[in-house]
């Protein structure tokens, strides 16, 4: 397919690029480093929502590869929402019909989560991802959000996960070196994606769906928001909620308060899933080190892995007991296997610790750079929107003594910690933590009490930030409800449907 560049209105310019791999229809352009400020960063996303808007675009549908039933397409976007009429970039989009016409409700617009998880490749498998009730009702849309997947992409130069750095360091040179990391690395993607860099903050995203609703002709939309697809949803309802019909948002982010209190929030929740792991795997039959002390085994586990690395082949680096730490909260996602397979479980994360114990600690292993390119997209839309209050070694070792505190078997590692990869980045962050304030758009936010990544407290706290919103609570495990609970997504379908809640609603 393709090469493809960030684009100006009128005659189109390219640039050379590197080659996409064989899902993606484009490349990041080689833009002037200088060409981007903080300023001018910042002004996409805290542009005011009635700002001069540019002409309806359209989208030139065909069959997507592999599913005739679903529609693919592109949508030319700005690059910044703050000078609508300059630079765009390409959005991968994909629809598919309501199956049943006469009952169709109307459109869904669907954000799996990541950051950095694409919408298209979802609707694609859509008969294997979503109930036969729900595609009966809705036309299914989504896109793979600017620099991620298809679309004009995010890229770097350096490997994310460098051999050299560490996010425990333990000396001030340490220290010194994941700060100078963060800034390299930036640097690299930088000159490699040109400002979209900068633009890739949720707001940005937002903007992006309001733009695709003007070229579907749909009046209004309804969400379905996952995980990190809960705030870009929230974000789109706060910007145009007239143009929301409703919401349903699975596993809250509350990007609000400190980055300290989100830390200590995530540590609190991804070590209580740990000890409900272990708790779990003494009498599960599942479950590899069912009746040994799993905590016990894991700390030596990790212990020895500091003191010798295990190798693994084709790996970044040797397994160090950070990476086994690090990777640990993926392997708490989901209680039982879901349509992501049988090793994205509890089982799944007895049988990796059991190995590990044995020598082949590979469930836990750094991939090589190549790799691991996609994670630059994560790492850049988290960049953009969650900003480190670390900048001194003396605020490093509080972070890591609260970690320790806190979380005594992971010691602080979450998916929040990574944020610390973020130290140095060279662009302002464009949509920093702040409350919203969305009125008007019924809204079922639903949770579980124990969920790994997304704590049961910040959809307290979402919830809070949309007046007259819903809450469903799921009794249980995992990360997010739609893929665990039937119960849960029974009740979010039926609101999706007819935007109404029982009050105190809990699943199992």
């Amino acid at each position: 397919m393709p090469t493809e560049t960030i684009a100006r209105s009128g005659p189109t310019r390219r640039r050379p690029g590197p080659a996409r791999g064989a899902l993606a229809a484009g490349c990041a352009v080689l833009l002037a480093a200088t060409g981007v400020t903080s300023a001018a960063t910042g002004a996409g996303a805290g542009a005011p929502a009635r700002q001069a808007a540019p002409p309806a675009r359209h989208i030139s549908w065909r069959p997507c590869p592999g599913n005739h039933q679903v529609q693919c397409g592109r949508l030319r976007v700005p690059l910044d929402w703050a000078a609508p009429r300059g630079d765009t970039i390409g959005l991968a989009v994909a629809r598919r019909p309501a199956d049943r016409p006469r009952l169709r409700v109307g459109t869904l617009f669907f954000n799996p989560g990541g950051p950095g998880d694409g919408g298209v490749q979802y609707v694609v498998r859509a008969a294997q991802v979503f109930s036969p009730a729900l595609l009966a009702r809705f036309d299914l849309v989504a896109m793979d959000p600017r620099g991620v997947g298809a679309s004009t992409p995010i890229r770097c130069g350096l490997p994310v996960f460098p051999a050299r750095v560490t996010l425990f360091p333990r000396t001030a040179q340490e220290f010194r070196r994941l700060h100078d990391y963060g800034a390299r690395l930036g640097r690299s993607c930088l000159r490699r994606s040109g400002p979209l860099l900068g633009h890739v903050d949720t707001i940005s995203v937002a903007r992006d769906h309001e733009a695709l609703r003007r070229a579907l002709g749909a009046r209004r939309v309804s969400w379905l928001g996952i995980s990190y697809g809960t705030q870009v949803a929230a974000n789109y309802a706060a910007l145009f909620p007239h143009r929301t019909r409703a919401m349903v948002l699975d596993g809250a982010l509350e990007h609000s308060g400190s980055e300290v209190g989100m830390l200590s929030t995530e540590v609190l929740t991804a070590e209580d899933s740990f000890d409900r792991f272990a708790a779990w795997c003494a009498t599960a039959d599942t479950c590899a080190l069912k009746g040994q002390d799993v905590g016990a085994v894991y700390d030596a586990l990790v212990a020895g892995a500091d003191r010798h690395p295990l190798p693994v082949r084709g790996a970044l680096r040797p397994v160090t007991g950070e990476d086994i730490r690090m990777q640990t909260p993926g392997g708490l996602l989901f209680k039982e296997p879901t349509l992501f397979g049988p090793d994205r479980s509890w089982a799944g994360l007895s049988r990796g610790i059991a190995a590990a114990v044995t020598g082949d600690a590979s469930m836990f292993a750094l991939p090589p750079p190549r790799a691991a390119a996609a994670l630059a997209e994560r790492l850049a839309v988290g960049c953009m929107d969650y900003v480190s209050e670390v900048h001194t070694w003396a605020q490093m070792q509080q972070r890591l003594r609260l970690g320790r505190g806190l979380a005594p078997h992971l010691q602080g590692a979450s998916e929040q910690w990574d944020v610390l990869r973020c130290i140095g980045w060279p662009v302002r962050a464009a949509n920093p933590l702040r409350r919203l304030d969305v009125r008007g758009v019924p809204a079922l936010v639903v949770n579980a009490t124990h969920d790994p990544s997304t704590a049961y407290s910040w959809a307290l706290g979402l919830a809070g930030q949309i007046r007259g919103s819903d809450l469903l609570t799921r009794d249980g495990d995992g990360h997010t409800s739609y893929f665990t609970s039937a119960c849960a997504r029974s009740a979010m379908e039926a609101y999706l449907v007819r935007p109404q809640a029982a009050a105190d609603r809990v699943c199992t």
